[in-house]
């Protein structure tokens, strides 16, 4: 068995799958149809671009290494309530014959402590630069609640606006 890259597309995990040597049988004793040997041959690939994340007490900053892709094949948006940065893009090759497609998605969680409202994206000589500033810390506040006693206010229905009977009890 030789060394293999890891394809994505394999249907076991990955590595190698039916190019190993171990599967290398002719067509009919495992009933493994020829699709699924073809892997080497795909002209879809996924690529994991290299990344750095760097911060300091006043920005977050996430360097994206894109060569070749134009900004209009990135996509940049904000998930889960703003906690999630996803990137996604892909870029076409052109070979002798046809044209490769390279695509690429990946998902960074940001911490709570960032203006996701803020954040500025620059793509330059094939690095997507994503910053966002780090809100202020406040200092802790408390706030005192005042008790009433007697009964509580009845309940307000959301969808008709209206008063209902119901008592919190």
């Amino acid at each position: 068995m030789s060394l293999r890259l890891w394809n994505p597309n394999s249907a076991f995990g990955g590595f190698g799958g039916f190019d190993d040597d171990l599967f290398a049988m002719p067509y009919g004793l495992l009933d493994i149809p020829p699709s699924l040997t073809r892997f080497k041959d795909d002209t879809m690939r996924h690529s994991s671009p290299r990344y750095e994340i760097t911060e300091n007490d006043k920005q977050f900053r996430l360097a994206v290494d894109v060569p070749g892709v134009k900004a209009d094949h990135i996509k940049v948006e904000l998930e889960n309530n703003g906690r999630v940065l996803h990137i996604s893009g892909d870029r076409k090759e052109k070979t002798d014959t046809s044209y490769k497609a390279f695509k690429f998605d990946n998902r960074f969680p940001l911490g709570r402590n960032l203006d996701t409202s803020k954040i500025v994206a620059h793509l330059s000589d094939g690095v997507l630069v994503l910053t966002a500033p780090k809100m202020e810390k406040l200092p802790p506040t408390t706030q005192k609640i005042e008790i009433i006693q007697g009964d509580p206010p009845a309940m307000v229905d959301v969808e008709e606006g209206k008063k209902t009977d119901k008592k919190i009890e």
